[in-house]
């Protein structure tokens, strides 16, 4: 492509030096070649687009001796005050504070443990290893040599896979040193040589030279056999060599270069040899497009493409500049370091750029068009410039009266008369015999903006006032004559003579003398077109909009559109160009090519600045024999599209870091772990795209949360409140051209949840909480077996009470009273008695079924068993039950045959032991708030003495009733916690002695007793 190129331009004899500093030839006036037009002529020369980078952008020095990209895809520069590493965005420089044993570092070399390795001319070594820059710990092997040598030879340095650090010493010959600090050194005085080359494989050479005269001028060993050559073969005199390099072609030839001298040697002899360039080579390199690249010590790089010594296409770069070296990066893209003056860096070289700097008119060109070995260029301040073997002729065309400024629109190149025609505010005109002519007479109101050939004949033109047709350089029609005068800013005609046009509103069409307004049928239609074609491949209407990309109207009616969404690199086009199966499409934000699979399929290429074009303001494109004419507001662009320079590598990217919480974190087996409570997780990336310089689109995405991409041009994101589990962070990087990273950079993200979301404690818990439900069960069960045997307890108790309190003597006497009463005829008494009788049966029955009774029905039942066993005892006790008269206390729920018991007990073991066999018993009933108080009061002769009765008397009966109902008080307290109680009180006289016994019973209100 590049060759093509260089020829295109060879026939204009236009010199080819991109980014040199050139010369302008001073010109000649030719003089008015017609009113208003005016020409001359200059000397012209191409140079591409370049960006110089120096220490104002971060280089550690201008100094720069080694431009070197290792496998992750830095950019590492060796200079004289250490060394630089750049990413696209920033540099990173590395000196003595770092770990630099020398500051000037001479060349940059990477090995198979992907350590970069810096090479000084002190010889001290030292590599760039996960993060930190470590020295060679031989060094010392190394130095005790350099006095004997004028320091390391370049491009001759080398790491086995053993760890063996082998490199060139000038006049001291090879030195290998091992991985146990084994120094030796290849004695080549044995070879006879004065420059020795030696092949240690992977294209890589190690080469020194002898500080005596040998017979030899060159001794090489190629891997298998070794070469010597004379001074004679070689073609040169004795010398004393100051340069020497070698480097490997890909077809297994060495390049050898011997201060101005350049051997391509292969299979044994020099197959070629070039020695005009330079008095001394001070670089030589083979990029990845088997080009050679030459650095001559007068100044200026030399490239000879497909490694052709002998080749006529060699190009010249940076001819006022000493290149120290030359790197050709993954995109394709190149870097020239220099001695005094810093980096360049060039997107492609293979675009030839031309502007006002170097000999153009203006820098905006509005209008190309190529005919004949000649360009022409228009351009905004009303120039028109013609190149033309190495020469430039500038015409100026002005306005009326020399008032005013006109400007160039359009260039239009009439294949049937070749006629090339200029359209511009207040003229219209034609090239012929390297002269400038009016197409009409008086064109200076016509402010043309379009000019297109009709199939009738003639010219339209489109003006800021309407659109004209010209036949036989007048004009044949004129819109406002039939009311139309708008500004019109595109036009195309269809096979059938139609005329179609775009203005303000949209699509107008012109036919059979009818204007059609066409906006109305669609809204696409209706935006602004400042460029139209209609289409050889099937008729149809393509419209260049301003901000609706590319409409296209179809034959059948049906509208489409192109837009940024489907690949355009803008929506706001200034022109359409088609060629062939392509579409060229000059936008705002660079150039845009469709290439057209079928109707309805296409692909879309994009160049812009970052692909090496002056500006990403397109103007302007023409498109003829393989060569495209690109207008920019900052000149204009040539390159052969054959073979475009599209960036199609896709940019490596890695992740630099994860910080949790701000602080960095680093990973474990592989991945970053950390703990819930880090709920704020940064991840910091980088692209390396250098096309984009720090522009880079990414887009990232965190699976485990969200599987959806999330663009960004920021290097770093944030996710915040993240849930306990494990993630993988993805992120990839679009290069200037689209294109993503053929894979993720990743890192796995683990959370580590609370304790008490692990696995172990789950299991632990689900054991607790398993043992701890079966221990309730079993508890509940042990207590629901405990709580049934005390209510059957209960329930015996209460059965055993009802027992006794319908003890049978108690029955057997109370009726023997209740006979005599019969027998004596007391029909009152028998009748009372009997009553009451029967009612204690029938109470003590009814209260046995429920296991609570109102204390109104207990304090019933009591009466009548007192009135009873009065009646039994004939009337040796008195008793008296005492409420304070409060009704609503005998409501309460209490146990059933609770109180009997005890004043059974009161009767028979108190009253019933005095002498006198008489006594009373004082039953109270008090409410005290939750509780119900019941006292039992007697004035027998007291437990003590009762006691002692009975085991005088031999006798230890005890009341039944009285230790059932304990029982049962004791068996409650335990179901229901303590509750009931009981006390027993011993009551004494004045004198001390025992008058009687009290007992309080304390129960419950409102107790559902079982």
């Amino acid at each position: 492509m590049l060759s093509k190129i260089k020829n295109y331009l060879a026939k204009l004899h236009i010199p080819y030096f991109p980014f040199a500093r050139y010369l302008k030839a001073g010109g000649s006036a030719i003089g008015f070649m017609l009113i208003g037009i005016s020409g001359g002529h200059s000397q012209i020369v191409s140079q591409p687009v370049t960006r110089h980078i120096t220490v104002d952008e971060g280089l550690a020095a201008s100094e720069v001796y080694h431009v070197f990209q290792d496998s992750r895809g830095y950019i590492w520069f060796g200079t004289n005050n250490g060394v630089s590493r750049f990413n696209g965005y920033e540099f990173e420089n590395f000196d003595l504070v770092s770990g630099l044993p020398d500051n000037t570092v001479f060349e940059i070399y990477e090995d198979y443990k992907h350590r970069i390795w810096f090479i000084p001319f002190s010889g001290s070594l030292s590599y760039y290893e996960n993060g930190e820059i470590k020295s060679y710990r031989y060094n010392s092997k190394i130095v005790e040599h350099l006095p004997n040598s004028r320091g390391p030879s370049k491009l001759s340095f080398f790491v086995d896979s053993l760890d063996n650090v082998s490199f060139g010493l000038k006049d001291f010959g090879i030195i290998s040193i091992d991985q146990e600090g084994i120094y030796k050194h290849i004695d080549d005085s044995n070879t006879d040589a004065q420059v020795v080359v030696r092949s240690v494989g992977s294209g890589k050479f190690l080469v020194s030279d002898s500080h005596e005269p040998r017979k030899y001028g060159l001794f090489y060993f190629d891997g298998r056999q070794s070469y010597r050559f004379t001074l004679s073969e070689l073609g040169i005199k004795p010398f004393k060599p100051i340069y020497f390099y070698a480097q490997q072609a890909k077809d297994g030839s060495a390049f050898i270069t011997i201060d101005g001298n350049i051997f391509r040697i292969k299979d044994g002899r020099v197959v070629s040899h070039n020695h005009s360039i330079t008095q001394s080579v001070i670089w030589i390199s083979i990029d990845a497009d088997n080009n050679l690249w030459v650095s001559a010590f007068e100044g200026g790089v030399y490239m000879f493409p497909n490694c052709d010594l002998e080749s006529p296409e060699r190009l010249c770069f940076l001819k006022d500049y000493q290149v120290t070296s030359v790197l050709r990066d993954d995109e394709g893209s190149y870097w020239f370091s220099t001695l005094n003056d810093g980096v360049f860096y060039v997107p492609d070289h293979q675009i030839a750029v031309f502007s006002k700097e170097n000999g153009l008119s203006d820098n905006r060109a509005n209008a190309v068009y190529a005919k004949d070995g000649k360009i022409y260029v228009g351009f905004e301040m009303g120039f028109v410039d013609v190149i033309e073997n190495g020469q430039i002729t500038h015409y100026k065309l002005s306005s009326k009266d020399n008032i005013g400024i006109t400007y160039v629109r359009d260039i239009y190149g009439d294949t049937l008369t070749g006629r090339v025609l200029v359209a511009a505010f207040g003229h219209v005109a034609y090239f012929e015999n390297n002269k400038l002519k009016k197409l009409i007479p008086d064109s200076f109101n016509l402010n043309t903006r379009r000019i297109i050939g009709s199939r009738g004949g003639g010219y339209w033109l489109a003006t800021a006032k309407g659109f004209y047709k010209i036949e036989n350089n007048r004009i044949a029609y004129d819109s406002r004559s039939d009311g139309f005068n708008g500004m019109v800013f595109s036009m195309a005609e269809d096979y059938k003579g139609d005329l179609w046009f775009n203005t303000v509103n949209g699509l107008w069409r012109y036919s059979d003398s009818n204007l059609l307004f066409m906006g109305s049928e669609n809204q696409l239609l209706a935006k602004i077109g400042h460029s139209m074609f209609f289409s050889h491949r099937d008729s149809s209407l393509w419209i260049g909009t301003n901000g609706a990309g590319i409409v296209i109207y179809g034959k059948d009616g049906k509208v489409s559109q192109i837009s940024a969404a489907d690949g355009l690199v803008s929506n706001s086009i200034h022109y359409l160009f088609p060629e062939g199966n392509r579409i060229w499409a000059a936008t705002r934000q660079g150039l845009s090519i469709l290439t057209l699979v079928n109707d309805t399929t296409y692909n879309i290429q994009n160049l812009t600045v970052l692909d090496g074009l002056p500006s990403n303001e397109v103007t302007t494109v023409f498109v003829m024999d393989g060569m495209a004419y690109i207008g920019t507001n900052k000149g204009l662009a040539i390159l052969n599209y054959s073979n475009l320079g599209f960036n199609h590598t896709p940019p490596k990217i890695e992740v630099l870091g994860v910080f949790v919480d701000g602080r960095p974190v680093a990973p474990v087996n592989g991945a970053v772990q950390i703990n819930y409570s880090s709920n704020v997780v940064n991840f910091s990336y980088i692209g390396l795209a250098y096309r984009n310089m720090g522009n880079i689109l990414y887009r990232y995405r965190l699976m485990g949360l969200d599987s959806t991409w999330v663009f960004t041009r920021s290097t770093s994101c944030i996710f915040s409140n993240l849930k306990p589990g494990s993630y993988t962070f993805q992120v990839q990087a679009q290069n200037s051209n689209g294109i993503w990273s053929s894979r993720s950079a990743s890192i796995d993200l683990i959370i580590r949840p609370p304790f008490w979301e692990r696995f172990w404690f789950i299991i632990l818990a689900a054991t607790i909480l398993a043992g701890t439900v079966y221990a309730v069960y079993s508890l509940r069960i042990s207590e629901i077996k405990r709580r049934n045997e005390l209510i059957n307890s209960i329930n015996l108790y209460k059965q055993q009470s009802l027992r006794q309190q319908m003890n049978p003597h108690f029955i057997f006497n109370t009726l023997n009273s209740i006979q005599y009463f019969i027998l004596e005829r007391d029909t009152v008494s028998s009748h009372k008695y009997l009553t009451k009788f029967a009612r204690l049966m029938r109470l003590t029955l009814d209260n046995s079924l429920s296991p609570t009774v109102s204390l109104r029905d207990e304090l019933e039942a009591l009466r009548l068993y007192l009135d009873l066993e009065a009646l039994r005892l004939e009337g040796k006790f008195t008793y008296s039950i005492d409420y304070n008269d409060d009704e609503s206390i005998l409501n309460n729920k209490i146990p059933t045959l609770m109180i009997q018991p005890f004043v059974e007990n009161a009767i028979w073991h108190g009253i019933m032991l005095k002498k006198e066999k008489s006594g009373h018993v004082w039953v109270k009933i008090a409410d005290e708030g939750s509780r119900i108080v019941c006292t039992i009061r007697d004035d027998g002769v007291g437990r003590t003495k009762a006691q002692r009765i009975q085991e005088q008397t031999g006798k230890e009966y005890s009341s039944r009733g009285f230790q059932i109902t304990k029982q049962r008080i004791e068996l409650l307290n335990t179901l229901y916690g303590e509750k009931f109680s009981i006390k027993f009180i011993d009551l004494f006289d004045d004198m001390g002695n025992a008058s009687g016994t009290l007992v309080s019973i304390s129960i419950p209100k409102n107790l559902d007793v079982v």
